[in-house]
């Protein structure tokens, strides 16, 4: 019980960085986001079928950029367009047409789940290389923190572009 207490103080002093980059390397945390994203089954015959019958539409290319985005403290829509353009890492991720802020609002509303998994799989890997996890399992408290920390990025997102349009 007290080892309990434990792990939960250091859960709650615990902060990730807004910007992940603070911790790990840029080009180290893209291509973590793309070994994430990775493993999700984009053989899926339905995906396929889909992606065939919509060949401008890039869903790896749209969950990377977003997924970096959040893992940088980059949130609206817009930033994120102009990042594509003006950042070096955003550009080498944005490997198709940079995409619209009405697209990126779009795909992020259309794909909150996906969202949260892939933050919540970056967070971990950041967490471990921070503090020499290795391939620890983390405790269910701390794995709940990243999944919150997940949504809470995903929220300001999409709250920061509700101010912007009334703007």
């Amino acid at each position: 019980m007290a080892n309990d207490t434990q792990q939960e103080e250091q859960t709650e002093r615990l902060s990730l960085p807004w910007d992940l980059s603070e911790w790990v390397d840029k080009g180290i945390l893209t291509q973590w986001i793309v070994d994430e994203i990775q493993t999700l089954d984009w053989a899926n015959p339905e995906l396929v079928e889909y992606l065939a019958a919509h060949p401008n539409y890039q869903p790896r290319m749209m969950l990377s950029i977003v997924t970096y985005a959040y893992a940088t403290g980059v949130f609206e829509s817009d930033e994120i367009v102009r990042a594509c353009y003006g950042d070096p890492v955003f550009r080498s991720i944005c490997t198709e047409a940079v995409p619209t802020a009405k697209t990126i609002g779009r795909f992020r509303r259309d794909n909150r789940g996906l969202f949260k998994w892939s933050l919540s799989q970056v967070f971990k890997r950041v967490l471990k290389a921070k503090f020499s996890l290795g391939e620890v399992m983390l405790p269910v408290g701390l794995r709940r923190y990243l999944v919150d920390a997940a949504i809470a990025r995903i929220d300001l997102a999409r709250h920061m572009d509700r101010s912007a349009e009334g703007a």
